[in-house]
């Protein structure tokens, strides 16, 4: 089903993750987004790092994702951003659907 709900999840600095949020939700890519803090370790170009983001949880629909995963790379960044999405297996029908009605094209 095209409008089953997913998540997408990215990460990015304080200021630009509440442009991301923003921008999604207000053109109708995605029904809401929970921002919070985590600290990310990874390896890039070789080096290890270490650094404070926000991960943005981005509740949207499959048939939206592609547009949402090329709106964060507009906006992002990162020259890798991640974009990782993630089927819904099941919820509260009611937000679900809320889900359905918010993200329109």
């Amino acid at each position: 089903m095209q409008q089953e709900p997913v998540i997408i999840l990215t990460t990015a600095g304080e200021a630009e993750s509440a442009v991301i949020a923003r921008a999604l939700v207000e053109e109708h890519r995605a029904a809401c987004v929970n921002i919070t803090g985590v600290t990310s370790f990874y390896r890039w170009e070789g080096e290890f790092c270490q650094d404070q983001e926000q991960l943005l949880i981005i509740k949207t629909t499959r048939d939206r994702a592609d547009a949402v995963m090329s709106r964060i790379r507009e906006i992002h960044s990162y020259e890798l951003p991640e974009m990782i999405l993630l089927p819904v297996a099941g919820g509260y029908p009611p937000y679900l659907q809320w889900i359905r009605d918010e993200v329109r094209q």
